[in-house]
């Protein structure tokens, strides 16, 4: 008892210094805490950002071709997955040849071994092989010189992207999505193959195949209609008129179609074109005006 009646005053003391030491700040600092950051307008977020696109490459709008930091060109599932499986291997053959004694470093094999397996069997499953790429009506070196000498930026980003692994999204899916070429709900048409050509004005042409089960032949050609070379054109060429396209229908029973963009070049008039089976080009006329022609 004497020595509880000798620590009250401490004890008082404390939770005094306590209260002070919790006192609620003054209102006006509470509300300068609590008060909303600047408003800033869309517009100016916008002009900032397109800055920084601009900045960092020209001509290359962001999430056109995904950008990566560097380019794989084997498969990195492949690599994960085999040497997991032969680390995994060595150790467990390693164990039983020592009748069923591990040391340091069969344990550290089995704990390391398992988990670089499973990524790479993961990896494997997301991953998504080249496209492969033919080249036409040149030799390969001549279409090689002439893709770096007159070949935009855009087309060279989406040879690049399509020819070599990539992991998650498919090839071509953000430019696909952003024509509106994949339904909503539905995959986007699944690029199948690339083909570089020179074009009889003397441009740089890259022909890509899909795979388009959802999408209708009509759409390709709405998405492709306007003298100006249609949303297509305008598109990958960054707003700028440096390209042309044209489509053709491969197959209506596979569901296939070839889309081409190819350098504007003195004479062309770009103007989007239809390609039909027997080789020539007719102009691309929406549905409206397909029916307009009709009544007419």
């Amino acid at each position: 008892a004497t020595l509880a009646k000798m620590l009250r005053p401490c004890f008082m003391l404390g939770l005094a210094a306590s209260a002070a030491g919790f006192s609620a700040p003054p209102l006006a600092r509470v509300v300068r805490s609590c008060s909303a950051p600047p408003i800033v307008s869309s517009s100016a977020v916008a002009l900032r950002t397109g800055a920084v696109v601009m900045q960092k490459e020209d001509g290359v709008r962001a999430g056109l071709v995904t950008e990566v930091p560097f380019e794989v060109r084997f498969s990195i599932g492949n690599v994960v997955s085999i040497s997991g499986g032969v680390l995994l291997l060595y150790c467990l053959l390693s164990y039983l040849l020592s009748n069923g004694q591990a040391d340091l470093l069969q344990t550290l094999g089995f704990v390391y071994a398992i988990p670089a397996l499973v990524g790479g069997l993961a990896l494997k499953y997301a991953e998504l092989p080249p496209v492969p790429l033919t080249q036409i009506g040149a030799a390969a070196q001549e279409l090689e010189a002439l893709r770096e000498l007159k070949a935009t930026k855009i087309q060279k980003k989406i040879l690049s992207d399509a020819t070599r692994y990539t992991y998650g999204d498919a090839h071509m899916e953000e430019p696909l999505r952003a024509l509106k070429l994949a339904p909503r709900g539905m995959g986007p048409p699944e690029l199948k193959a690339l083909a570089e050509s020179k074009t009889p004005s003397g441009g740089y042409a890259l022909s890509m195949t899909f795979y388009a089960p959802n999408t209708p032949y009509r759409v390709w050609k709405d998405r492709m209609a306007g003298p100006d070379g249609g949303r297509v054109a305008r598109f990958f060429g960054d707003g700028k008129k440096c390209l042309r396209a044209w489509v053709k229908l491969v197959s209506a029973e596979e569901r296939t179609v070839e889309l081409t963009i190819a350098t504007l070049e003195q004479g062309d008039t770009g103007e989007a074109l239809e390609l039909l089976a027997d080789g020539s080009y007719v102009p691309i006329n929406t549905a409206a005006e397909e029916e307009t022609a009709k009544k007419a």
